[in-house]
C-alpha cells in the first residue's frame, strides 16, 4: 500500500514538473490535425485512426516523460542495435512502395522505422560528443568524429531511398553541435564540397523519381498535368485561401480532389485554403512557439546530454516545418515529409510524441 502510495505520489510530482506550454502548443495542433484530417478526407475512418495515434502517442509522452532520460546512457548501444535491426528488417522485408522501401507491416498497421530512427541518432550522437568530446568540437576531425557512429545508420536511411529523412538528421546534427558551441567554419568547407558535388549526385546519384522530384521543384509548370501536378494544385489552394480562407470544410481543391495526399504530405496545404493567410500564421506560430519553449528548457539544463539532445529535437521539428512547407509553396522539392503533429500518420504521429515526451523528462528531472 506504502509503495501505491509513493507511486501516486511521483507521478503527481511529475506532473506538475510537466511543462504546460509544450502540452498547450502540441494539443493545439493535433486539435488542428484532426478537424483538417476529416476536411481534406471526409471520412470519419481516418479521424478515428488519428485519434488512436494521438491517444497512443500520448500514452508513450507520459511513460517516457516519467522515465530519468539521464538511464539513456546505459542502454545507448541497445538503441543503436535496435536501430540497425529495425534499419535492415526494412531492407529486407520492408514494404515498396513508390520506388522507396521505407515501410514495415505490423498487422493492420505500417509503420516507418527511421521516423524513430532518427530520434535514436540524436540521442546516440549527444551520447558521443559528452563522452569523447569533452573539450569541445573545435576542427573538421572532430565534426566527422561526432557524427562518424551514426554513418551506418544514416546510410541505411539514404538507401531505402529516404534522402528527406537523411537530410533532416545532418541538418539536426549541425544544429546539435552549432549550437554546443562547436567550430563551424569546417562546416564552410563542407558545405562547398556539397555544392560542388550537387550536379554528380543529381545524375549519378539520385533515383529517377527523385530526379523528377528535383525537376519539378525548378519547373512543375512543365508537366502540370503529370508530375507537376502536385506542387502545382498546392499553389492553387495556397493561392485561392486570401487573407482568412474559405472557411473550414469548404475547401474546394481538397474536395474535388485536385489536391493529391491532403491529408498527409499537403495538409498544411489544405488548412492554407480553408483559413488562409491567417490560418496559416497560426499554424507556423504554434511550431515556433513551441521550439522557443523546448530551447528555454534547453537553458535551464547544465547537462550536456540534456542540451544536445533537446537541441537535436528542436533541429527536427524546425526541419520538418521548413522542408514540409517549403514544399507546399514550391521552395523545396516534394519529398514526402510530414508536418508533425498536423499530417495524418502514425509513424509520424508516435515519432513526434516521443519527442515531446523525450523533452518532458529533461524538463522534470533537471538536476
Amino acid at each position: 500500500m506504502f509503495q501505491n502510495q509513493r507511486l501516486m505520489e511521483k507521478i503527481k510530482t511529475n506532473l506538475v514538473l510537466m511543462d504546460k506550454m509544450i502540452l498547450f502548443f502540441v494539443y493545439s495542433l493535433v486539435t488542428i490535425s484532426t478537424i483538417f484530417v476529416y476536411s481534406a478526407t471526409r471520412s470519419q475512418k481516418f479521424v478515428m485512426q488519428n485519434l488512436i495515434w494521438i491517444g497512443l502517442g500520448t500514452f508513450l509522452m507520459f511513460l517516457i516523460s516519467f522515465m530519468d532520460y539521464k538511464e539513456y546512457k546505459d542502454h545507448i548501444w541497445k538503441i543503436y542495435g535496435l536501430s540497425a535491426v529495425l534499419l535492415i528488417l526494412v531492407r529486407i522485408a520492408g514494404k515498396k512502395t513508390l520506388g522507396a522501401q521505407r515501410w514495415l507491416k505490423i498487422g493492420p498497421f505500417q509503420l516507418q522505422p527511421s521516423e524513430f530512427v532518427k530520434i535514436a541518432i540524436i540521442v546516440i550522437i549527444a551520447f558521443w560528443i559528452v563522452e569523447k568530446y569533452k573539450n569541445g568540437i573545435n576542427n573538421l576531425k572532430d565534426i566527422i568524429g561526432a557524427i562518424l557512429p551514426v554513418v551506418p545508420l544514416i546510410i541505411l536511411i539514404l538507401t531505402q531511398p529516404d534522402l528527406g529523412t537523411t537530410l533532416i538528421t545532418l541538418t539536426s546534427f549541425v544544429f546539435m553541435i552549432f549550437l554546443y558551441g562547436a567550430n563551424m567554419k569546417p562546416i564552410w568547407i563542407i558545405g562547398f564540397v556539397i555544392l560542388l558535388s550537387v550536379y554528380p549526385v543529381y545524375k549519378y546519384v539520385l533515383k529517377d523519381y527523385q530526379r523528377t522530384r528535383v525537376e519539378n521543384f525548378l519547373n512543375p509548370e512543365k508537366d502540370v498535368k503529370g508530375s507537376g501536378w502536385h506542387v502545382t494544385q498546392s499553389k492553387i489552394s495556397i493561392g485561392s485561401g486570401g487573407t482568412f480562407g474559405k472557411g473550414v470544410l469548404q475547401g474546394s481543391q481538397s474536395r474535388l480532389e485536385f489536391l493529391p495526399e491532403a491529408q498527409t504530405d499537403f495538409i498544411f496545404s489544405v488548412i492554407s485554403e480553408e483559413m488562409g493567410f491567417v490560418g496559416s500564421a497560426l499554424v507556423l506560430f504554434l511550431y515556433f512557439f513551441l521550439i522557443f519553449d523546448i530551447m528555454r528548457i534547453s537553458r535551464m539544463v547544465h547537462d550536456n546530454f540534456g542540451k544536445l539532445i533537446l537541441y537535436g529535437i528542436c533541429g527536427i521539428f524546425f526541419m520538418h516545418v521548413i522542408v514540409n512547407v517549403g514544399m507546399t509553396i514550391g521552395l523545396v522539392p516534394v519529398t514526402g515529409k510530414p508536418l508533425l503533429f498536423l499530417s495524418y500518420g502514425g509513424s509520424s504521429f508516435l515519432s513526434s510524441f516521443i519527442m515531446i515526451g523525450i523533452v518532458e523528462s529533461i524538463k522534470i528531472h533537471i538536476e
